[in-house]
């Protein structure tokens, strides 16, 4: 049988970086880390102080890897958006990540960052009013020879508002 040697080098390649990648994958895919002088949920892109119906409302929050929530169900959602009622000083939850509105994005990034942004589309059922919207995530932490520990966070930045004229 007649053997390739410029197959051979690339197979070899393929078959070590496999076996690198399947004993770090374990290691590096659940540990998450915020940038320096950043914690998780802090706003990177905040939302804009105004909007109208059938804008897009955008912000960005330095995120963790969703598996983690799923994996701790803390809690129910990884977004609210929030419309403040005046007459009993509440917020009340008008959408959450189930809502047709409502985009989640997660954006994988180098040496365990990430950031979530969230999208809300509004409709046009969007009474004029307060908002905020709600990010709720979990990161992970790992100490080596620790076990790794599951962390809550939620942020709630600042509110904008939704006005039927400028």
């Amino acid at each position: 049988m007649k053997q390739h040697p410029q197959f051979m080098d690339h197979i070899l390649c393929l078959l070590t970086s496999s076996v690198s990648e399947s004993l770090l994958r374990p290691l590096l895919r659940y540990v998450d880390r915020a940038p320096v002088g950043t914690t998780f949920g802090d706003v990177l892109q905040p939302a804009n102080p105004k909007y109208r119906v059938g804008e897009v409302v955008e912000v960005t929050f330095v995120g963790a890897n969703p598996k983690n929530s799923a994996e701790n169900r803390t809690h129910q959602t990884f977004l609210t958006v929030e419309k403040y009622e005046a007459t009993s000083a509440t917020w009340q939850i008008m959408h959450n990540d189930a809502s047709w509105e409502t985009r989640f994005y997660w954006h994988k990034g180098l040496l365990g960052h990430s950031n979530a942004t969230i999208q809300w589309h509004i409709p046009d059922t969007a009474q004029p009013g307060t908002y905020r919207i709600r990010y709720f995530g979990h990161n992970r932490k790992q100490n080596s020879p620790k076990p790794a520990v599951i962390l809550s966070f939620e942020s709630t930045p600042s509110t904008f508002d939704i006005v039927t004229t400028w």
